[in-house]
């Protein structure tokens, strides 16, 4: 897939990397003028198409580009080739107005037996100030934002929302320190962003958001150990970003 030509892409993520430099060096307050509805993007195999609002909250008009990467977000866009169009991949939003991003799968082959992931890609570029308000301390922002992209194939097993009730927990140590390793035997990617083990408020607790892959485990680390080991208690986001709560027997290695 290639969102733009090459020439006109370096630069933007050039800009991006600089930008990135200067809001770690400044403090100061900002935000991004395009926002995007939603917090990640679902795309069923079955559907010709989804869709993506964008819209200009802020009070300037903006340059939004838009594109997909497969996880590393340093790469440049004009080198992936990946199975799916958006259009428009640029387009500009004046003050208060709106943009549809349609987003289509080209046919190229994907994993048929579980979930995929990707990143949906929002770059949000400012206009260039008047002279009369730069000056040697000012720096212009431009804002990028990633979220989830899953690209779900027709036909999986079982059901989205019931793959965390098939996450398999265990209570292991690992650099002398207590830890649940999650197993996910499901073909669908589960975000998990807290657990806990034990009553009501344990110290045995995770809370800085993990995901884990269809057929694959991750170790979370817990901020002690647990005095019970019973049972853990989840919370992971269903396919809107909005969180929901779960229990799971807990086993022993």
């Amino acid at each position: 897939m290639r969102a733009l030509p090459a020439p006109f892409i370096g630069p933007l993520v050039a800009l991006w990397l600089a930008v990135a430099l200067a809001l770690t060096l400044a403090a100061m307050p900002a935000c991004a003028s395009v926002v995007v509805a939603g917090t990640r993007v679902v795309y069923p195999a079955a559907e010709q198409e989804v869709t993506l609002r964008l819209s200009n909250v802020g009070k300037s008009p903006a340059l939004a580009q838009v594109w997909l990467d497969a996880g590393d977000p340093k790469v440049d866009p004009s080198l992936l080739d990946l199975p799916f169009m958006l259009t428009p991949a640029l387009a500009r939003l004046d003050p208060g107005k709106a943009q549809t991003v349609r987003i289509v799968y080209t046919g190229e082959p994907m994993p048929p037996d579980r979930e995929s992931l990707l990143w949906f890609n929002l770059l949000d570029v400012p206009p260039s100030p008047a002279e009369a308000v730069t000056g040697p301390n000012y720096v212009q922002l431009a804002f990028r934002t990633r979220l989830k992209f899953f690209f779900r194939p027709a036909g999986l097993a079982g059901r989205v929302d019931k793959a965390p009730d098939t996450l398999v927990w265990r209570l292991v140590t690992e650099g002398g320190k207590s830890a649940l390793r999650v197993s996910n035997p499901s073909s669908y990617y589960v975000t998990i962003i807290s657990a806990r083990v034990g009553g009501s408020d344990p110290l045995a607790r995770f809370d800085a958001g993990d995901m884990v892959a269809p057929g694959d485990a991750v170790s979370l680390p817990l901020s002690a150990a647990p005095a019970q080991a019973g049972t853990v208690f989840f919370t992971t986001l269903d396919d809107y970003g909005a969180p929901v709560k779960h229990e799971a027997s807990l086993k022993l290695e």
